[in-house]
């Protein structure tokens, strides 16, 4: 698939199925934050363990690779404070950009590692993934 077909799909599959606002920079596709849409960022190795909590859990969460190794986990924005996260974990929010694919960043591809899925709750509340992300950091990281 072309690239312009890649983009026109994100456009439709994000902005218009999804109601996620999109930025389109150097003809990379970004999610901004601080507008209803906030990211977990983790290491890969690390995301693999929450990736398979949050499906135990029944949690559906949008998950981006980046080509610097790690996975953002995209949720609702906390929209207040957020607590402190574990060593290793970064919150992303406002105001920020989260890039996601067909996006060309660093040195390789964004990738989806699970797509967003419009037939369930498109971003888990922030608070009930941190949780997961806690519960399992001082095992992992």
């Amino acid at each position: 698939m072309k690239y312009a077909d890649q983009l026109h799909a994100t456009v439709e599959r994000l902005a218009i199925g999804l109601g996620w606002p999109l930025v389109l920079v150097d003809g990379n596709v970004y999610v901004p934050t601080s507008r209803g849409i906030a990211g977990l960022v983790v290491p890969a190795w690390f995301g693999g363990w929450v990736d398979a909590e949050f499906h135990r859990c029944g949690i559906v969460a949008a998950t981006v690779a980046l080509p610097d190794g790690t996975w953002t986990f995209l949720v609702e924005d906390p929209g207040v404070r957020h607590p402190p996260v574990p060593s290793g974990v970064q919150v992303v929010d406002g105001p920020h950009h989260l890039p996601v694919p067909p996006s060309v960043i660093g040195d390789g591809p964004v990738r989806w590692v699970r797509e967003p899925r419009t037939d369930v709750r498109a971003l888990p509340p922030f608070r009930v993934a941190l949780d997961v992300v806690c519960r399992l950091a001082p095992r992992r990281t």
